[in-house]
Protein backbone atom coordinates (compact mmCIF):
# COMPACT_ATOMS: atom_id res chain seq x y z
CA UNK A 1 0.00 0.00 0.00
CA UNK A 2 1.40 3.43 -1.13
CA UNK A 3 2.30 6.15 1.42
CA UNK A 4 -0.04 8.81 1.48
CA UNK A 5 2.42 11.91 0.56
CA UNK A 6 3.23 14.36 3.46
CA UNK A 7 3.44 18.21 1.97
CA UNK A 8 6.15 20.13 4.10
CA UNK A 9 6.99 23.51 4.05
CA UNK A 10 10.59 24.76 5.75
CA UNK A 11 11.10 28.42 7.50
CA UNK A 12 14.35 29.51 8.56
CA UNK A 13 16.64 32.47 7.72
CA UNK A 14 19.78 30.27 7.54
CA UNK A 15 19.97 29.05 3.97
CA UNK A 16 22.62 26.35 5.36
CA UNK A 17 19.51 25.38 7.32
CA UNK A 18 17.35 25.51 4.53
CA UNK A 19 19.47 23.82 2.18
CA UNK A 20 20.32 20.88 4.86
CA UNK A 21 17.05 19.95 5.76
CA UNK A 22 15.35 20.08 2.21
CA UNK A 23 18.20 17.50 1.12
CA UNK A 24 17.41 15.51 4.61
CA UNK A 25 13.71 15.55 3.85
CA UNK A 26 13.20 14.90 0.49
CA UNK A 27 15.19 11.82 0.90
CA UNK A 28 12.25 10.37 2.09
CA UNK A 29 9.58 8.91 -0.92
CA UNK A 30 6.59 10.15 0.77
CA UNK A 31 7.56 13.95 1.68
CA UNK A 32 6.81 16.81 -0.52
CA UNK A 33 8.80 20.10 0.29
CA UNK A 34 6.14 22.46 -1.02
CA UNK A 35 8.24 25.35 -0.23
CA UNK A 36 11.50 27.10 1.56
CA UNK A 37 11.63 30.06 2.84
CA UNK A 38 13.78 32.61 4.18
CA UNK A 39 10.84 34.60 5.69
CA UNK A 40 7.26 33.97 7.47
CA UNK A 41 5.53 36.67 6.16
CA UNK A 42 6.26 34.84 2.36
CA UNK A 43 5.98 31.36 3.77
CA UNK A 44 2.21 32.73 4.73
CA UNK A 45 1.66 33.69 1.66
CA UNK A 46 2.74 30.60 -0.34
CA UNK A 47 0.50 28.36 2.00
CA UNK A 48 -2.54 30.12 0.67
CA UNK A 49 -1.42 28.91 -2.76
CA UNK A 50 0.44 25.80 -1.53
CA UNK A 51 -1.30 23.60 1.35
CA UNK A 52 1.28 22.40 3.52
CA UNK A 53 0.38 19.37 5.96
CA UNK A 54 3.56 20.25 8.49
CA UNK A 55 5.45 23.73 8.95
CA UNK A 56 8.98 23.47 10.13
CA UNK A 57 9.94 27.16 11.48
CA UNK A 58 12.59 28.81 13.15
CA UNK A 59 12.48 30.91 16.20
CA UNK A 60 15.06 33.85 15.68
CA UNK A 61 13.50 35.55 12.22
CA UNK A 62 13.39 39.37 11.02
CA UNK A 63 10.23 41.12 9.57
CA UNK A 64 8.02 38.46 11.79
CA UNK A 65 9.58 36.02 14.66
CA UNK A 66 8.49 32.36 15.13
CA UNK A 67 6.17 32.91 17.81
CA UNK A 68 4.13 35.57 15.58
CA UNK A 69 4.49 33.07 12.59
CA UNK A 70 2.95 30.35 14.91
CA UNK A 71 -0.04 32.17 15.69
CA UNK A 72 -0.56 33.12 12.38
CA UNK A 73 -0.50 29.67 11.53
CA UNK A 74 -2.95 28.40 14.43
CA UNK A 75 -5.47 31.63 13.53
CA UNK A 76 -5.65 30.72 9.66
CA UNK A 77 -4.67 27.25 9.49
CA UNK A 78 -5.34 25.33 12.53
CA UNK A 79 -4.92 22.01 11.54
CA UNK A 80 -1.05 22.37 9.95
CA UNK A 81 1.24 20.70 12.24
CA UNK A 82 3.81 22.69 13.35
CA UNK A 83 7.59 21.56 14.94
CA UNK A 84 10.09 24.77 15.73
CA UNK A 85 13.52 23.82 15.24
CA UNK A 86 15.81 26.23 17.18
CA UNK A 87 19.58 26.75 18.47
CA UNK A 88 17.72 26.90 21.81
CA UNK A 89 14.85 26.08 23.98
CA UNK A 90 12.51 29.30 24.31
CA UNK A 91 9.05 29.90 26.39
CA UNK A 92 8.53 32.83 23.42
CA UNK A 93 6.51 29.71 22.00
CA UNK A 94 3.70 28.09 24.10
CA UNK A 95 4.05 23.84 23.66
CA UNK A 96 0.75 24.01 23.39
CA UNK A 97 0.66 25.87 20.18
CA UNK A 98 3.29 23.12 18.44
CA UNK A 99 3.21 19.70 17.65
CA UNK A 100 6.87 19.50 18.00
CA UNK A 101 10.24 20.88 19.20
CA UNK A 102 14.09 20.26 17.98
CA UNK A 103 17.35 21.87 18.97
CA UNK A 104 19.46 22.75 15.61
CA UNK A 105 22.44 20.98 17.14
CA UNK A 106 20.23 17.23 16.83
CA UNK A 107 21.27 14.48 14.61
CA UNK A 108 19.94 13.99 10.91
CA UNK A 109 18.69 11.23 12.28
CA UNK A 110 17.01 12.24 15.09
CA UNK A 111 15.20 15.24 12.94
CA UNK A 112 14.21 12.77 10.70
CA UNK A 113 12.65 10.44 13.43
CA UNK A 114 10.64 13.52 15.19
CA UNK A 115 8.91 14.66 11.74
CA UNK A 116 7.73 11.21 11.79
CA UNK A 117 6.60 11.33 15.15
CA UNK A 118 4.87 14.65 14.85
CA UNK A 119 3.09 13.44 12.20
CA UNK A 120 2.04 9.89 13.71
CA UNK A 121 0.61 12.32 16.52
CA UNK A 122 -3.25 13.07 16.44
CA UNK A 123 -3.56 16.81 16.12
CA UNK A 124 -3.74 18.64 19.78
CA UNK A 125 -7.28 19.48 20.68
CA UNK A 126 -6.21 22.71 22.75
CA UNK A 127 -4.54 24.53 20.21
CA UNK A 128 -7.06 26.08 16.98
CA UNK A 129 -7.10 29.62 18.60
CA UNK A 130 -10.85 30.23 19.41
CA UNK A 131 -11.91 33.44 21.40
CA UNK A 132 -13.27 30.13 23.76
CA UNK A 133 -10.03 29.75 25.74
CA UNK A 134 -8.86 33.43 25.40
CA UNK A 135 -6.84 32.38 22.07
CA UNK A 136 -4.71 30.03 23.66
CA UNK A 137 -3.71 32.34 26.82
CA UNK A 138 -2.04 30.64 29.96
CA UNK A 139 -2.98 31.10 32.98
CA UNK A 140 -0.31 33.27 34.38
CA UNK A 141 -1.11 35.80 31.20
CA UNK A 142 -4.46 36.00 31.83
CA UNK A 143 -3.78 36.63 35.60
CA UNK A 144 -1.03 39.36 34.12
CA UNK A 145 -3.69 40.71 31.27
CA UNK A 146 -6.14 41.12 34.67
CA UNK A 147 -3.11 42.96 36.41
CA UNK A 148 -2.20 45.11 33.69
CA UNK A 149 -6.71 45.82 33.85
CA UNK A 150 -5.92 46.94 37.30
CA UNK A 151 -3.39 49.61 36.22
CA UNK A 152 -0.18 47.53 37.71
CA UNK A 153 3.30 48.28 36.21
CA UNK A 154 5.77 45.38 35.39
CA UNK A 155 7.28 45.97 38.14
CA UNK A 156 4.27 45.76 40.46
CA UNK A 157 3.21 43.01 38.64
CA UNK A 158 6.58 41.04 39.00
CA UNK A 159 6.22 41.46 42.60
CA UNK A 160 2.66 40.67 43.10
CA UNK A 161 3.76 37.25 41.26
CA UNK A 162 7.19 36.85 42.93
CA UNK A 163 8.96 36.77 39.52
CA UNK A 164 11.55 38.77 37.75
CA UNK A 165 10.49 41.71 35.72
CA UNK A 166 11.93 40.19 32.62
CA UNK A 167 9.73 36.92 32.79
CA UNK A 168 6.40 39.85 33.20
CA UNK A 169 8.04 41.19 29.79
CA UNK A 170 7.93 38.23 27.71
CA UNK A 171 4.62 37.07 28.90
CA UNK A 172 3.20 40.89 27.91
CA UNK A 173 5.15 39.98 24.80
CA UNK A 174 3.73 36.49 24.26
CA UNK A 175 -0.19 37.87 25.43
CA UNK A 176 0.46 41.10 22.66
CA UNK A 177 1.04 38.59 19.92
CA UNK A 178 -1.34 35.98 21.08
CA UNK A 179 -4.16 38.87 21.42
CA UNK A 180 -2.95 40.69 17.53
CA UNK A 181 -2.46 43.86 20.09
CA UNK A 182 -0.21 46.38 20.09
CA UNK A 183 -0.81 49.00 22.51
CA UNK A 184 -1.65 48.84 26.40
CA UNK A 185 -5.29 50.37 25.40
CA UNK A 186 -5.65 48.07 22.68
CA UNK A 187 -5.24 44.97 25.32
CA UNK A 188 -7.59 46.05 27.52
CA UNK A 189 -10.66 46.54 24.89
CA UNK A 190 -9.45 43.16 23.79
CA UNK A 191 -9.45 41.57 26.78
CA UNK A 192 -12.56 43.05 27.99
CA UNK A 193 -14.55 42.11 24.52
CA UNK A 194 -13.15 38.25 25.71
CA UNK A 195 -13.74 38.71 29.18
CA UNK A 196 -11.00 38.29 30.60
CA UNK A 197 -11.10 41.61 32.60
CA UNK A 198 -14.91 42.55 33.62
CA UNK A 199 -16.28 45.96 32.67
Amino acid sequence: MEKETVRIGIVDDHQMILDGLEKLLSSEENFKIEFVQNSAKKALELMEKKPVDLVITDVAMPEMNGAEFVQKIRALHPKIKIMVLSMYKTDLISEDDIDGYILKESSSKTILESVKKILQQKPKSQYASSTGNYHNLSKREREIVIEIGNGLSSEQIAEKFFLSYYTVETHKKNIYLKLDVKTISELIKKAMHLGIIMN
